[in-house]
């Protein structure tokens, strides 16, 4: 309880100051606004208040035990004013809107065909679909030859058709992700690989049960023929497809909407699947990789002049080195999907060239560029056969060898020591 006088502060006549009482407190405010001066600049009462209003952007914050003065603070730059008192996040992938009365969805973000992220990437596979395109015809044009039959030319044909799948799935990681697009994806890119570590794993496992038999003097190895060949590996890319139909089953192709923590403003449209399960997916690829070198590695010694068991083994060796180098890459780029999506199909293009150039380029250059060596001979030294080009020579000194086999026109001819090819 108390009676107060109020007074103003201000100029009198004469230039002189003085307080002026204007009114007085006494249980309630007496105030005659007439008498009170303001300052010349300004020509209205300021407002009486214990705390400013807070911008668009800001939330009131009370202070304890106050109802009138607060603290404004700035809302976040992914939230919204809920109400004057509180800020509210946006839900993932959405994101407040100019005078933060909501949020809105935020455009998807995705590799498109003219970024730069893409060119290289798909230039790359064009040019190895004209590589296998023309390694293709050349096989075919010279169908009929020694080479080519001593190469096997149905396997050969298989494994490039599976080179062709790896650079065809180059534009698939590229394409805009839809569920079409994500089921290709799972399933092209561990078959692209079987198909051709399959076609090349039924090579290596014939040449070394050829030679292995001819050293331990045995009769000719059964399934070497070109329908068994074809049936073998057959059997072991349809093994591949199996597991990813099992994959897509019990999961789903689709689409998702992606944002990192640090970078809610942007939103990734990715397929469905986690980085660990695309991984996982090519296990049985890695196991048929691994079964190739071995194979690769214990044909090594062959005969000198039977290339085929070297080319392979530096397809292979290169090979491992191209996916040991891919698998930490992969994940250390996890944090930009640009550049992981790049890196794997630049990853997936060079396994292709590495195919093309460690396999096929021998033979194509001797095709085109040396015609004499693409021929058939034959010695009449008894125990001693040989096959030009990427064939081989063989010798057993004994008379009663069983078992001799010869590379040409795609098969493995058993002969005693008086026969010709």
């Amino acid at each position: 309880m108390g009676r107060y006088n109020i007074f103003n502060y201000q100029r009198r006549a004469g230039g002189r100051y003085a307080y002026v009482q204007v009114g007085e407190w006494a249980e309630s405010l007496t105030l005659n606004s007439d008498l009170i001066r303001w300052p010349r600049d300004v020509l209205a009462p300021p407002t009486s208040q214990c705390s400013d209003p807070c911008a668009p952007n800001e939330m009131k914050k009370m202070q304890a035990g106050e109802y009138c003065c607060w603290i404004c603070t700035p809302c976040e730059p992914h939230e919204y004013l809920a109400d004057e008192l509180t800020c509210a996040p946006c839900r993932p992938g959405q994101w407040p809107n100019q005078d933060l009365s909501g949020c809105y969805d935020l455009p998807e973000d995705y590799i498109l065909w003219e970024d730069a992220w893409a060119v290289g990437p798909v230039a790359i596979a064009c040019a190895g679909f004209a590589s296998t395109a023309l390694v293709a015809g050349v096989f075919a044009r010279h169908n009929d030859t020694p080479l080519v039959k001593a190469s096997g030319r149905e396997l050969c044909y298989i494994l490039l058709l599976g080179v062709f799948m790896c650079y065809g799935m180059t534009f698939f990681f590229i394409a805009k992700p839809s569920p079409a697009i994500c089921t290709l994806r799972r399933l092209g890119l561990g078959t692209s690989f079987a198909v051709c570590y399959s076609a090349l794993l039924t090579k290596t496992n014939r040449i070394a049960r050829i030679f292995g038999g001819v050293k331990d003097g045995a009769q000719r190895p059964r399934f070497i023929s070109p329908s068994s060949q074809v049936f073998i590996c057959l059997s072991l890319i349809s093994v591949q497809l199996v597991l990813v139909s099992v994959w897509l089953l019990l999961e789903v192709p689709g689409t998702r909407r992606f944002t990192l923590p640090e970078r809610r403003q942007t939103v990734i449209l990715k397929c469905n699947v986690r980085d660990s399960s695309m991984l996982l997916s090519l296990s049985y690829d890695v196991v048929l990789v691994i079964l190739c070198t071995v194979y690769a590695f214990k044909t090594r010694k062959c005969p000198e002049n039977f290339n085929e068991a070297k080319f392979i083994g530096f397809t292979m060796y290169t090979t491992c080195i191209i996916w040991l180098a891919f698998l930490p890459i992969f994940y250390v780029t996890s944090s930009d999907y640009r550049v992981q999506t790049t890196t794997m199909c630049i990853s997936v293009s060079l396994s292709g060239f590495v195919v093309l150039g460690c396999m096929f380029a021998p033979k194509v250059h001797i095709i085109m560029f040396q015609p004499q060596k693409n021929v058939t001979s034959h010695r009449q030294n008894p125990g001693r056969y040989s096959v030009s080009g990427a064939a081989a020579t063989f010798s057993h000194a004994s008379a009663g060898a069983s078992f001799v086999p010869t590379i040409c026109n795609g098969r493995e001819i058993v002969d005693s020591t008086t026969s010709s090819l």
